[in-house]
């Protein structure tokens, strides 16, 4: 990865899709990630940028997607 990480243009995109926004928001609330984005500006060279959507899920008890 770090190879990648120098060459110019690159970017991290994390992907995650969670059941539910109550699991989301469970999980952003663990120690070991709370600690983890408070040091987050130490690994970035400019500021994060943050998108949210919903998307039809076939996990069992999904919640259903917004009309």
């Amino acid at each position: 990865m770090e190879p990648t990480r120098r060459e110019p243009g690159s970017r991290f995109f994390p992907y995650e899709v969670w059941r539910s926004r109550e699991d989301l928001d469970r999980h952003n609330a663990t120690p070991p990630l709370r600690a983890f984005l408070e040091n987050l500006s130490a690994f970035l060279e400019e500021a994060p940028e943050g998108h949210f959507d919903t998307m039809p899920s076939p996990y069992p008890g999904a919640e259903p997607v917004p009309a």
